[in-house]
């Protein structure tokens, strides 16, 4: 009977299904000829799967009614429509086990026959998993709680939701998943209690014990081992405090609990949270109340590590080493799965659209939002369901939870073959390619592609440095003193600082560019006379450069500006609280090459800049964006120091025409003004003078614009005025008249007065 039942040697295993077909015959040889006109779908099934050809063979009625149900509804509410009918008739726990167990059976027989037949998607399977999973939880909750409050009453006015993670919560779920899930009541009280025949109510426990109770059962109604094996492994790892933590927590303990103690990878579990069975309502509220945890608009440093350090686990496979296991291994599932959590942690608290559950749903929207490359995604979404596809093969044949693949040359030729191989070559080829992209594109996230070139160039901290996980202690102390920094322990620190600031990055081209830039500016700052101080200006500088993408692009276009920085960093403490407090002057110092400025240049600028930011401000920022300008000119030796007092010269007295124009002002320049021989933060040594006598409006308009000059903003002050060397120092009339200068410098000047007019001149007016 055998032989005229055997299956096509075009299967991937036909040895497995004709020894399957045989032993279903010889324990139902009643069937036998109703299997002759299935046979082509019964030995498909047989040859992929071990676990439900057993199940068929000892019930054979569930084989021709799934056969005959491949059409079913998959929607969670029709399921748990059939499943509410099979537990009305169950009188026990134990009856709604069995019940449950094949139910789940019998539909996953129908998922795994549309899955070989080629009559679903491998996205349609999964969600059709979870839909089977969402059902039989929800029912299996009512259910459960129905004997628990025969025991103790309901605590009135209360609930509770069940809230699955991981891949449940994604709808992804595959053939043999724990359910990751977190039982969640709404409030504290107590139990009603069950009445006595004397009309007593007893039993009465608070809502935590009742509802820890019903977790307990309900996870083990479906995870418990019977003869008919379990329904759902339920994993309860991922609730607080995990395995040393209470089955059940209130809404409000939740809110406690994230809010003091909620770690970074509690975060990234709670990304694809869901509630999936008892009082829905609830459930969203519990979404809405962690959502403030799990999507923050800031990341902090720690929290960058603490991503580094999850990441660092994800790869526990060495580079280069293919693992068995397509899940945890090199270029597996988990990779593409972190991949996605790192962007969400990251960018979702400012971009809601990427709050996206599913896998490829999620991808699709990082390159919506131009945070990953349309061949990234491709890339990614095909090597994911490929990964799955293979994940359910492997776990088809047996129903055991395992994302390794077989030892044996024999099995992994039928698997290369149930994946539409040729053989087990062209598999295991076609794998690794996979894997090496998924990795490639993986390493592309918080590490530098150019670190190598970094090491072989000779950069003076080691590659070793870059990395966040490695320990202060090994930062290279001897290194450091060698370059002359005095305190080690202090520069470790900057230097820490310095390296997290490149996760904070915008973008991915933004982390790219920082990458290459930060550690250039540190080895130069390290090459410096005052490797200490430059290091300590670099901190503040790098927080500068990773909030504007633009400032790093035109820095690595125009590399030689580092080490100007980086030497005024170590040089000038004036012209670095310049640069940090203003960011306008670091958009002005790589517009492009600068050059000396005439004064009708200038006192156009001012009036731009006025029109812009107002007169206060204008004159303090064009003073600001002219010393960074002129002193990068300077340290670059693109101007001499004549060049640079002459060109700071010429901006004072932009700044002195501008406002004296409106006045009827006349101002002498002295001193280093009046020698243009004005350097960073100079004074000004003005006489005001008119032709007239002077008026009381003259003296106003003096006393405005020494105001307006000296006067402390957010930009800081213009410049301090000196107006000592007047007529009679501090005791004489703030403005004088021409003649009234002839007379005095004639007849009472002491000789240190004539000796300061030598470099008097006349600046504007």
């Amino acid at each position: 009977m055998a032989d005229t039942l055997s299956p096509s040697l075009l299967l991937p295993d036909p040895e497995r299904a004709q020894k399957n077909i045989e032993s279903f015959i010889e324990t139902n040889p009643e069937y036998a000829g109703r299997i002759r006109s299935v046979l082509p779908m019964v030995s498909t099934l047989f040859s992929y799967s071990q676990f439900l050809a057993n199940h068929c063979i000892r019930k054979p009625e569930a084989l021709f009614a799934c056969l005959n149900s491949l059409h079913t509804s998959f929607e969670t509410e029709r399921l748990m429509e059939d499943l509410d009918g099979l537990f009305s008739r169950c009188g026990s726990i134990d009856e709604g086990m069995g019940v449950v167990r094949d139910f789940r059976k019998e539909r996953l027989l129908i998922i795994t026959l549309k899955d070989l037949l080629n009559q679903a998607e491998p996205q349609e399977v999964m969600r059709a998993m979870s839909n089977l999973a969402d059902a039989v939880l929800a029912c299996s909750l009512a259910f459960v709680e129905g004997f628990l409050s025969l025991r103790y009453g309901k605590p009135a006015g209360n609930s509770m939701v069940v809230m699955a993670l991981g891949k449940l919560g994604a709808r992804e779920l595959n053939y043999s998943s724990d359910v990751d899930i977190i039982y969640v009541y709404r409030d504290e009280g107590e139990t009603a209690g069950v009445p006595t025949p004397l009309g007593l109510f007893v039993n009465r426990i608070s809502a935590f014990e009742y509802y820890c109770k019903l977790a307990e059962e309900h996870s083990k109604f479906l995870s418990r081992i019977t003869g008919d094996s379990f329904a759902y492994r339920v994993d309860l790892r991922l609730r607080p405090q995990g395995t040393r933590g209470s089955l059940a927590l209130s809404l409000r303990g939740y809110e406690d609990y994230y809010e003091s103690w909620g770690q970074l990878w509690e975060r990234a579990a709670l990304l694809r949270t869901r509630p999936v069975a008892g009082d829905m309502e609830l459930g969203m509220e519990f979404l809405e109340l962690i959502r403030p945890f799990v999507y923050r608009k800031y990341l902090a440093f720690d929290a960058i590590e603490e991503i580094r350090r999850m990441k660092s686990q994800v790869e526990h496979i060495k580079p280069g080493t293919l693992s068995k296991d397509i899940k945890r291994g090199f270029g597996g599932i988990r990779e593409i799965e972190f991949f996605i959590q790192i962007f969400q942690l990251i960018y979702a608290g400012k971009l809601p659209g990427l709050r996206e559950r599913s896998t490829v749903k999620a991808l699709h929207r990082l390159v919506q939002k131009g945070l990953i490359g349309f061949d990234d995604m491709r890339h990614l979404s095909e090597n994911y369901i490929y990964l799955r596809t293979l994940e359910h093969r492997i776990q088809q044949l047996n129903d055991i939870q395992t994302h390794s693949l077989p030892s044996g040359d024999h099995e992994l030729e039928i698997l290369g073959r149930k994946m539409g191989y040729p053989g087990r070559p062209e598999f295991l080829a076609d794998l690794a390619r996979r894997r090496n992209k998924v990795r490639e594109i993986y390493d592309s996230l918080l590490e530098s592609g150019r670190k190598g070139e970094k090491e072989e160039s000779g950069g003076l901290l080691s590659r070793n440095f870059w990395e966040l996980d490695v320990p202060r202690e090994q930062l290279l102390e001897e290194e450091l003193s060698q370059k002359g920094v005095r305190d080690l322990s202090r520069a470790i620190h900057y230097l820490t600082r310095i390296r997290n600031t490149i996760y904070s990055f915008q973008t991915l081209r933004g982390r790219r560019l920082l990458e290459e830039i930060l550690p250039v500016f540190v080895d130069e700052a390290l090459k410096g006379p005052d490797p200490d101080t430059a290091l300590r200006c670099l901190v503040d500088f790098s927080l500068v450069l990773a909030a504007k993408e633009a400032y790093l692009e035109a820095i690595s276009q125009r590399t030689e500006l580092v080490s100007a920085i980086t030497y005024i960093f170590s040089q000038s403490d004036y012209l670095s609280r310049i640069l940090m407090g203003n960011p306008e002057c670091l958009e002005s110092l790589v517009e492009g090459e600068a050059m000396t400025k005439s004064l009708s240049v200038l006192t156009a600028e001012l009036g731009h800049a006025a029109e812009r930011y107002g007169g206060l401000s204008a004159i303090r920022l064009l003073k600001r964006l002219e010393e960074i300008r002129l002193g990068i000119l300077f340290l670059d030796r693109k101007i001499t120091v004549a060049e640079l007092m002459g060109s700071l010269s010429r901006v004072a007295e932009a700044v002195l025409s501008t406002l004296l124009r409106p006045t009827g002002l006349a101002v002498a320049g002295l001193g280093k003004l009046g020698g243009r021989e004005i350097t960073f933060n100079s004074d000004l040594d003005i006489i005001f003078f008119t032709h007239h006598d002077p008026e009381g409006v003259d003296v106003k308009a003096a006393e405005g614009i020494i105001k307006t000059l000296m006067s402390y903003t957010r930009e800081g002050m213009a410049y301090t005025v000196d107006t000592r060397l007047r007529p009679d120092g501090n005791k004489g009339p703030l403005v004088a008249s021409l003649a009234g200068l002839r007379d005095y410098y004639f007849q009472a000047a002491q000789p240190w007065e004539l000796q300061a007019l030598l470099k008097a001149r006349p600046i504007t007016g």
